[in-house]
């Protein structure tokens, strides 16, 4: 079984259209995934969901496809509580730009895609957007990751949010987005992914798009991380043009 995982195109097409054709440069696939966070926060947000109908994507949804299926209702999580005023007219703006059908195909979206080369539960790879349970909490890089970035540890492998969104999970591998940074983080028997952000760069401020593609091997999952080169000052200059509210909070990502 081999695998293509991209997350968080944020509504750039440029971003979707290089991850897709470098994914198409690389073989044959039994699946093309896309981790959530599709549309909001980028100049083209239709385009973008055209792309990965027409090259038959399987998806989840992510908190941005939440927060467009109900823009009046408040996020739970306190971080995107802090930027509602920001995220929330962003919403009604990129659901407006959303035809009958484009609509259909991200609001018909799973939470998760289970994938078993041996239908064992240990070997099958889960996708989801955030974590097993909800498309909000964040999963962190390993420990010692952790100090390097930020000189402490903010999620230890012993925190309760590690716990319960792992709880009753069967899977040993975990694909996922969210956090916008690339990294490989062990947790008991579980193997936890993060496939990174196409568009709107984490904390590395790498501009690149990203995606993952993972192998079964020999009896194990085997994965490779990938870095795309693509013009983002087009989707800047995208994001400068158009009229979407709150703008330069997405701007400022590509700075």
């Amino acid at each position: 079984m081999r695998l293509a995982i991209f997350s968080d195109i944020h509504g750039n097409p440029y971003a979707c259209e290089a991850v897709l054709g470098a994914i198409a440069r690389e073989g044959s696939f039994d699946a093309i995934l896309a981790a959530g966070d599709l549309c909001l926060g980028g100049s083209d947000p239709a385009a973008c969901i055209d792309q990965l109908a027409s090259a038959g994507v399987q998806g989840v949804y992510g908190n941005t496809e939440e927060y467009l299926r109900s823009p009046e209702q408040t996020p739970p999580d306190e971080l995107h509580r802090s930027i509602w005023d920001i995220v929330q007219p962003a919403a009604c703006w990129t659901l407006d730009r959303l035809s009958e059908a484009e609509r259909g195909w991200l609001f018909g979206l799973p939470f998760e895609r289970q994938l078993s080369p041996t239908g064992k539960p240990g070997d099958e790879l889960l996708v989801v957007h955030a974590n097993p349970k909800d498309v909000e909490i964040m999963i962190y890089p390993a420990e010692m990751e952790q100090r390097r970035l930020w000189g402490e540890v903010r999620q230890p492998d012993t925190a309760n949010e590690l716990r319960e969104a792992m709880s009753g999970v069967a899977a040993g591998l975990i694909a996922f987005g969210h956090f916008h940074y690339m990294f490989e983080r062990n947790w008991g028997d579980k193997t936890l992914v993060d496939v990174a952000c196409c568009s709107l760069p984490g904390i590395d401020h790498d501009l690149r798009a990203r995606y993952t593609i993972f192998e079964w091997v020999k009896n194990k999952w085997v994965f490779s991380q990938r870095r795309v080169e693509y013009e983002a000052q087009r989707e800047v200059e995208a994001l400068q043009a158009s009229d979407l509210p709150s703008k330069a909070h997405f701007l400022s990502y590509f700075d």
